[in-house]
């Protein structure tokens, strides 16, 4: 199995190319449990529901009437668009949770459902904290992300509490199983908290398989401001393929770097990684397909 660690509110064009030309039963994701968005005590993880969305062969008319309706309201700030499956999928799982269940016993039952053969497991069966600080007001990162705060000059980026979570308690055994691990971050700040759980990271050093990592950055006009002000809070002095590797230090083996990047082959070379420098960029289906046949080449599953 190829175990692969995602975070994100959607799917990049690189993940696409893997779930849509890779064995579905030969897959495994460990997800990020930052990105959440909290309808009025419903919580709908964003990365969760992207990788749903991605993977399910069961098809649903896309409809959108919960979202529109919220859109009429002119007090509510709905900048992220959701299905009515979404919504639907949201609240089972909060009852679910609410009775003491995790996500993890609902696995099965969530797949059966939705005709899904990879594994789904979040890093941590809880919320990771994620905030960010100015001089007057503090907010969740992900209400940083969809809130239009030009003026919200970043002081701090704290994880308070994440030092109390757990990774999920099957993380070490699926991990310990997989025959490869591909760390592919969407999103590098939910990535980073992905990383700060005690415990990840030593599960990670002492798998036997190899690891390899993508540096998901491509162009930078697509990263916007508030992403790039968190990375540059976090220690990324540029947001290059070199600064990503000193994040995945002593965890992987392998890192594949867009061509836009590979002015910096040598130095990530240097500090003992093999580098592969590829074009990273789909345009269609035909790109797609050839990056998953590149992949596949590198972690050839039985």
């Amino acid at each position: 199995m190829l175990l692969i660690f995602y975070s994100g509110t959607r799917i990049s064009n690189i993940l696409y190319s893997i779930t849509t030309y890779l064995p579905q039963d030969k897959l495994g994701f460990v997800i990020d449990t930052s990105n959440i968005l909290n309808l009025s005590g419903i919580r709908m993880n964003l990365c969760f529901r992207a990788i749903l969305n991605s993977l399910m062969r069961v098809q649903y008319p896309k409809t959108y009437r919960v979202y529109n309706f919220l859109k009429k309201f002119k007090d509510t700030q709905m900048n992220i668009q959701f299905t009515d499956l979404d919504v639907a999928i949201a609240i089972y799982l909060t009852e679910m949770l609410s009775r003491g269940k995790k996500v993890t016993d609902l696995e099965d039952t969530i797949r059966t459902n939705f005709s899904i053969d990879a594994r789904i497991i979040p890093v941590c069966d809880e919320i990771l904290p994620i905030t960010v600080k100015s001089s007057v007001k503090t907010m969740f990162y992900s209400e940083y992300l969809h809130t239009n705060a030009t003026d919200f000059k970043i002081q701090e980026i704290n994880f308070n509490g994440i030092e109390t979570k757990k990774p999920n308690e099957n993380l070490k055994k699926v991990a310990n199983k997989s025959e490869y691990i591909l760390l592919l971050p969407n999103d590098l700040v939910a990535f980073h908290a992905m990383l700060q759980v005690p415990g990840v990271r030593k599960i990670l050093e002492d798998v036997s398989c190899p690891i390899f990592a993508i540096f998901p950055i491509i162009d930078r006009s697509y990263l916007s401001t508030e992403e790039t002000n968190i990375l540059n809070k976090l220690g990324y002095l540029d947001i290059n393929a070199v600064e990503f590797s000193k994040t995945v230090e002593n965890l992987v083996d392998i890192i594949i770097i867009d061509e836009t990047q590979k002015i910096y082959k040598e130095q990530i070379m240097n500090a003992g990684f093999q580098v592969y420098v590829r074009d990273l960029k789909i345009k269609n289906k035909k790109d797609a397909f050839e990056l998953a046949t590149f992949l596949f080449n590198l972690f050839p599953l039985k």
